[in-house]
């Protein structure tokens, strides 16, 4: 890898970006580099023929102070040869002179104004030119026209028909084996609809389905001239063209029967419906780009936008990240016999990522499989395949879940992205009768669950085709397939979790980042699952699993989505590969590279086994739990002397209710999640307000808090958020959804002091217990039985340490405090509240409300502060 500081191939490393200040863009020095890689490795030119930046004239305008610059120069001899002549002199042996500019939107004046008037000054009429953008690559040839006077005229050519060195320019048809990798396609296609518009074709769905359809005839038109003579028929000839209307007519019948099934394109008019001066340059734009070449995510890009437009649907719903496909393809290890399926293709993403990781197998389109109940996303797929090199013939429309017959065990990967949640639901019992996961199951005490007879009254859809993908596999067929954090972790669905340990050998578990659907609406946590389908005679061996998390997926997670380049870590810049591509920041290559890594050498895997799995009461498969940090942290801590918390403290259930047993109108001070200051560890309570205020907000029942709990936050575990409160009080409670409360029991204090278990329960040891153990939501949540189970470890030696430590930090910080509360009235301490009277309030209950029992500082702040550091009894 390098970075973006461009290394051109003949004046060596520049001090330049590849990217321009957007970050996405690439420089005009960029795209003079791709330039001259193409002159170099495609056309054959001399290094040392080239110059870049240079002079082409001097001496213009009235004062002669102007010059006539051009990007590229090549000279028929090498540069050095003519260092000393004049310029007049070196001008006569110029062969081509190019124009270089960062977008297409400069195309204009770039022909105009500098490239035609270098070409009409340069004395040979053999000197070619050629512009180059993002969108377009366009040759210039002079030409001698004798009438009405004799002159030199400039013609416009595709920069495909440059002649490689030592060879003259001559007009030829374009020939597949000459044609160039498209740069930005998509701006390509637009700048298509765009020219429609400017010709007066206000429909833009007319525009778009245009576009499409002449892509989907390039392609023909590519494959066709690839098995013949390599002529392309979908281009123009210069100057008189009869046969044109005819060719294209053609290549547009030719696509529409090899594409029968995608009916909103081809139907009812199977070719072009717009007119020869219309067609005429849109085939121009794209005549010399080889459409065939461009990548999977750039297709993706094309289908995302322009084919919405066309059958009027919206594909948000469909989304699935490219970066997250191609990981999942990559994952299951797609072999050149393998038959793939996706029975909810939505789009057909997956299939297209899977003839994508095949590219070099040409049998790949036969050997993928697709399935989908919504007529609109089977045409959307139809297309989408189309434009990745088709594959459409193995797609089929129909209800996959109610047809579980189709496909039996025909099939070597299954790749799916299923739908799930509550709204999507399977309510048919004979349809239910059809899957082990459509019947009701059942366990006694911590025993594996047992299927029975009775048939659920529903099913999530996401379930059933779990079980679905393991009804078209072979033995030992792999499935690749996203399923939320739920199915793998919630009490509710521990019985599929039983099924699937059952019927499949699990490979690996990956956490993938809160929002990663989110451009599809759906704001959940997801996982990938990697497994193997077992055989009747499989043994069920304690195997090991790759487990990981991605946070970085190469692109923002919401916003505009756009691409976020990996940057060099010393100074900032992006980093690019070789071929001068961005380099995404995700975590996706590190989890390829593990996973390789680990199928080599599972033996050496440190991780997760599948007894950690099969051994916990509710089969817990959450990825965070089973990553090697996670279970290295339990096993030492197991492997130590520890206490289970539960064995010797209390996680507080007693609550009061805040309206009939403390009343609506008296003050309390609230502590919920937010008020436990995570690094610090202690517990700010909120300024007080009236009983009906926080129950107005919040649940009427709450914790009676005192001086000492230990508060640990529900919500986002992973933050350490852990606290004590240290404020004296009877006016302190805890709003019991959002946090918990724990307290040594009495006959344990002196062997577990608070104080330690406070330490403890800030520890990474035990931060990771609670991470790891958390669910119920997208961030995670914990709940009283996970903080009992949390394990603790110390010797008495080390409990007793800690526990005079945290003695004297939490007196200082008591002390301090204590000094705050006079610093000034109450009233100086009220936060200003945002209302139209500027804040203005009159029912705080001001200063001593609830400082009964905190300790007042005298006229002698160093006795008090001395008086404060010795051990106070615990409030009761």
């Amino acid at each position: 890898m390098t970075t973006t500081l461009l290394h051109c191939p003949i004046r060596g490393p520049l001090n330049a970006k590849a990217l321009a200040k957007d970050g996405l863009t690439p420089t005009e020095e960029a795209r003079r580099i791709d330039f001259l890689h193409f002159l170099l490795d495609d056309r054959g030119y001399p290094e040392d023929h080239i110059a870049v930046e240079t002079v082409v004239l001097r001496g213009l305008g009235s004062k002669g102070r102007n010059k006539l610059r051009a990007d590229v120069i090549v000279y028929d001899k090498p540069v050095a040869t003519y260092a000393d002549l004049p310029l007049s002199e070196r001008v006569q042996h110029v062969l081509l002179v190019a124009e270089i500019k960062r977008e297409s939107a400069s195309k204009v004046g770039g022909v105009s104004n500098q490239l035609e008037p270098a070409l009409l000054i340069l004395p040979s009429v053999a000197t070619l030119g050629v512009y180059w953008d993002d969108k377009n690559r366009d040759l210039f040839v002079k030409e001698i026209v004798e009438a009405p006077t004799r002159h030199i005229e400039v013609r416009a050519d595709t920069v495909v028909n440059l002649p490689s060195w030592g060879q003259e320019y001559r007009v030829q048809p374009i020939t597949v084996g000459r044609l160039t990798h498209p740069e930005n396609l998509v701006g390509t296609l637009f700048g298509l609809a765009n020219t429609m518009r400017s010709h007066g074709i206000n429909d833009e769905t007319l525009r778009y389905r245009e576009t499409v359809k002449l892509l989907l005839a390039r392609y023909v038109d590519e494959r066709q001239a690839r098995s013949s003579d390599g002529v392309l028929r979908l281009q123009v000839y210069p100057r008189s063209d009869p046969t044109f209307l005819a060719r294209i007519a053609g290549v547009y019948l030719d696509s529409a029967n090899r594409y029968k099934h995608a009916q909103t394109l081809f139907h009812p008019v199977p070719g072009s419906e717009l007119d020869e001066r219309v067609l005429r340059p849109l085939v121009t734009s794209i005549q010399g780009l080889d459409l065939s070449s461009a990548s999977n995510e750039t297709m993706q890009q094309v289908f995302m936008s322009f084919v919405p437009a066309v059958f009027k649907k919206e594909l948000s719903q469909y989304f699935t990240p490219i970066s997250l496909i191609e990981t999942v393809v990559s994952m299951v290890d797609i072999g050149p016999t393998d038959k793939v399926v996706d029975p909810a293709m939505g789009t057909a993403d997956f299939l297209t990522a899977a003839m994508a990781n095949r590219n070099t197998d040409d049998d790949i389109i036969q050997r993928v499989f697709g399935i989908d109940s919504d007529d609109k996303a089977y045409d959307l797929a139809v297309v989408n395949m189309i434009l990745n090199h088709d594959g459409q013939s193995g797609l089929v429309s129909e209800d996959s879940i109610r047809n579980p017959s189709r496909w039996m065990e025909e099939m070597d990967v299954a790749l799916c992205n299923p739908p799930f949640g509550s709204r999507t639901l399977e309510r048919d019992a004979s349809v239910l009768a059809e899957y082990d996961l459509g019947h009701a199951w059942k366990r006694d005490g911590d025993s594996p669950w047992e299927m029975t007879e009775d048939i659920l009254k529903s099913q999530q859809l996401g379930i059933l085709f779990v079980e679905r993908c393991w009804k078209m596999l072979r033995p030992g067929g792999r499935l690749g397939i996203i399923w939320p954090e739920g199915y793998l972790s919630t009490a509710a669905h521990g019985y599929v979790r039983q099924w699937l340990l059952d019927h499949f050998a699990l490979m690996a578990l990956i956490e993938l980042p809160r929002g990663i659907f989110k451009k599809s609406d759906a704001d959940l946590r997801s996982n990938i699952l990697i497994a193997k389908k077992l055989g009747p005679k499989s043994r069920k061996t304690d195997y090991p699993i790759y487990a990981s998390m991605v946070r970085k997926v190469g692109y923002k997670l919401g916003g505009d989505f756009s691409a976020t380049p990996k940057r060099d870590p010393e100074t900032g810049l992006e980093l690019r590969s070789d071929d001068n591509d961005i380099v995404l920041d995700s975590d996706f290559t590190r989890i390829l590279g593990e996973f390789a890594e680990f199928k080599k050498k599972p033996s050496l895997w440190r991780g997760a086994r599948r007894s950690d799995i099969a051994d916990r009461p509710n089969r817990d498969m959450k990825p965070r739990r089973l990553v090697p940090a996670a279970m290295r942290t339990i096993r030492d801590v197991q492997s130590s002397e520890h206490v289970r918390l539960g064995d010797i403290a209390e996680v507080v259930a007693e609550t009061v209710d805040l309206l009939t047993d403390v009343g609506a109108s008296q003050f309390r001070r609230a502590v919920e999640g937010q008020d436990i200051r995570a690094v610090e560890g202690i517990v700010i309570p909120q300024f007080a307000e009236r009983c009906w205020e926080i129950v107005d907000r919040k649940d009427r029942k709450a914790y009676v808090l005192r001086r000492g709990d230990v508060v640990v936050g529900l919500v986002r575990p992973e933050r350490r958020n852990v606290g004590v409160l240290l404020e004296r009080g009877l006016d302190i409670v805890g709003i019991r959804d959002a946090l918990a409360v724990v307290r040594v029991r009495p006959e344990f204090e002196d062997e577990y002091p608070q104080e330690w278990l406070f330490t403890a329960l800030r520890s990474e040891a035990s931060r990771i217990q609670f991470w790891t153990e958390s669910g119920g939501t997208s961030y995670g949540k914990l709940d009283p039985d996970m903080i009992r189970n949390v394990l603790l470890a110390s010797t008495s030696a080390e409990r007793l340490e800690a526990a005079v430590a945290a003695r004297k930090w939490m007196d200082a910080v008591e002390a301090m405090h204590e000094y705050w509360t006079n610093v000034g009235p109450e009233e100086d301490r009220v936060p200003i509240l945002n209302s139209p009277l500027t804040g203005l309030v009159s029912d705080y209950p001001g200063d001593g409300v609830g400082r009964d029992e905190r300790v007042k500082i005298d006229a002698d702040p160093e006795d008090a502060l001395k008086a404060l550091l010795k051990k106070p009894k615990r409030a009761q």
